[in-house]
């Protein structure tokens, strides 16, 4: 199958379609990208140490991937959404007005992902079977993306609010109930995965430190102002430091190798959502092999994070903290247990290339199904 993916030229914090895209090249999978990943990219990859290299990626430049899309020449397209936050990364106002700018031209060069493939709808092109990645972190489908949902085979979403309906919200009087029920239906969940190799180039993911040799008992290691919930549940853990032995970021940020060391040497680590539900953090505690507590989901998951079996959960107030510390604390070997689900759930079904095997699998699925 010849395939075409299609990113954002100086993408701001499309970690999930990077990662995505790292994980199809791993997967052996060969495929065209436009544009240049290596030489447009402002490399905004989160917690992760992302590295492209040119295997099984080829870099057509646009003219050849027009003629080729009137050739017939792909079999599908994959591509990010319209929308793009110009407030994403540490670039100051001059920056965000610049990009701004240079957004707004009318030239494809600077066209992002979802945004080319409508044009080349609106030029008359015909296009194979394409779908979408978004990996937002908003629970809602911005107008701008309404027409690339529309016109897709698939539009993947991080950020999928447990009810779906709730997506159509900032466009909700332009829709009628039966409007909405197709479109719900080619919605599908979608998490933001991890790189194996990213992690590895810090520590080792196979090592993992039995758990009764764990010296830390609580670890909150986390950016405290990605969100009010974060700050919030200081207080609850300044009130455990009397009992136990805990360690946060208070006194400031650690860098991957710590963050890793010491996740490694938590029985518990918590991990709660930042700008949305879905966090890179997550499955870096889980793969650490320490019991992560997680405040219940709020979108739905492409899998099952279940608690007491492989995490948990605690109360959005943290009203049941203390409880729920002391009890898996005073049960190692239930902690354990945890643990380990947790660890081996994020080893086997959650990196970038199980991410890739799932959205290729939906996807066949629904062009067999056309």
């Amino acid at each position: 199958m010849n395939i075409l993916v299609i990113g954002s030229p100086k993408r701001d914090f499309h970690i999930g379609f990077d990662n995505f895209v790292l994980g199809l090249s791993k997967r052996g999978v060969a495929f065209d990208h436009y544009p240049n990943i290596l030489t447009q990219s402002y490399g905004q990859t989160g917690t992760y140490s992302i590295k492209f290299n040119n295997t099984n990626i080829s870099y057509p430049d646009y003219q050849t991937i027009k003629q080729n899309l009137k050739k017939n020449h792909y079999d599908l397209i994959i591509t990010t959404v319209c929308h793009v936050d110009y407030r994403g990364g540490k670039h100051g106002f001059f920056s965000e007005i610049s990009r701004r700018l240079k957004y707004s031209f009318e030239s494809n060069m600077y066209k992002l992902g979802g945004t080319l493939v409508l044009d080349w709808i609106k030029q008359g092109i015909k296009l194979p079977p394409f779908i979408v990645l978004d990996d937002t972190d908003d629970p809602f489908i911005f107008p701008v993306d309404y027409e690339l949902l529309s016109k897709s085979l698939i539009y993947f979403k991080r950020e999928l609010p447990l009810d779906r309906f709730f997506t159509f919200r900032l466009f909700e009087a332009k829709l009628s109930k039966q409007q909405k029920v197709p479109l719900v239906e080619k919605i599908l969940p979608l998490w933001l995965s991890y790189d194996l190799d990213s992690i590895a180039a810090f520590t080792n993911p196979d090592e993992i430190k039995p758990y009764n040799s764990r010296s830390v008992d609580i670890s909150y290691l986390t950016n405290l102002y990605m969100s009010y919930n974060r700050l919030k549940l200081l207080p609850h853990l300044d009130n455990l430091e009397a009992k136990y032995k805990v360690v946060t970021t208070k006194q400031g940020k650690f860098d991957k190798k710590e963050f890793y060391g010491i996740s490694k040497d938590s029985k518990i680590s918590i991990s709660l959502e930042g700008r949305g539900w879905d966090c890179a953090k997550h499955y870096e505690l889980m793969i650490c092999g320490s019991l992560m507590f997680i405040t219940r989901p709020t979108m739905e998951l492409a899998f099952n994070l279940i608690d007491g079996q492989n995490c948990v959960f605690v109360d959005s107030e943290f009203r049941d903290l203390e409880e729920r510390v002391k009890y898996y604390l005073d049960n190692p070997q239930k902690s354990s247990e945890v643990a380990k689900n947790g660890y081996d759930l994020a080893k086997n079904q959650l990196t970038n290339d199980k991410l890739v095997d799932y959205v290729l699998e939906k996807t066949l699925k629904a062009m067999k199904q056309r």
